[in-house]
C-alpha cells in the first residue's frame, strides 16, 4: 500500500487465527523465553522475578516477531507539530509501551524511525499501536485514523498534526 510516498509491503498470512505467531498448542509449564525471560505459566505469559530453574526453553511470540521483523501494528506520524515536539512524542510512545508491557507482556515496540516531519512506529501486536495512537490523540490532539486488515491481527494507524 502506498500513502503519500510511503510504501508498506506485507506478506500474506494463512493461519486460522490471523496470527502466525499464535501457538495452537500450549507450551509445557513453566516455559521461559530465552530472549526476554518472560515466563509462560497457567496458560499465559507473565513477568516473574523468580525464574523457574526447570523451565522449558522457548522464544515467546513477541521476541519471535521482533527477530523476524514482522509487525502486528504500524503507526505513521506526520506534520510540523511532530518536528517541533519529537523528543516529547518519542517519550510518550516509550512510556505507553512500558505501561502496556507490564499488563500485556507480548505488546512491545519493534522500532521507531524518525525523519523530521515523519515517524514510523512498529509494534508486535495491534493493541499497542492503538494505545499509542490514542495516547497521542489525547495528549497532542491532531487527526487520528485506524485501519484493520480483514481476518488478520494487524492494524495500520495514521496520526497528523500541523499546528
Amino acid at each position: 500500500m502506498t500513502r503519500k510516498g510511503l510504501t508498506i509491503e506485507r506478506r500474506e498470512i494463512d493461519h486460522p487465527t490471523g496470527d502466525p505467531y499464535h501457538n495452537q498448542k500450549k507450551y509445557p509449564e513453566p516455559s521461559l523465553c530465552q530472549v526476554c525471560n518472560l515466563v509462560y505459566i497457567k496458560g499465559s505469559y507473565k513477568w516473574k522475578k523468580n525464574i523457574p530453574e526447570n523451565a522449558y526453553k522457548i522464544t515467546c511470540p513477541a521476541c519471535q516477531r521482533i527477530k523476524d521483523d514482522f509487525e502486528g501494528g504500524f503507526l505513521l506520524l506526520e506534520g510540523r507539530f511532530l518536528a517541533k515536539h519529537e523528543a516529547e512524542i518519542v517519550n510518550l510512545i516509550k512510556n505507553t509501551e512500558a505501561v502496556e508491557k507490564r499488563r500485556h507482556p507480548l505488546e512491545r515496540l519493534i522500532s521507531i524511525k524518525e525523519n523530521g516531519t515523519k515517524m514510523e512506529v512498529r509494534t508486535t501486536y495491534e493493541h499497542l499501536t492503538r494505545r499509542i495512537g490514542e495516547a497521542l490523540q489525547k495528549a497532542c490532539k491532531g487527526e487520528l485514523r485506524f485501519s484493520y486488515l480483514d481476518d488478520q491481527k494487524y492494524i495500520r494507524a495514521w496520526w497528523k498534526r500541523d499546528k
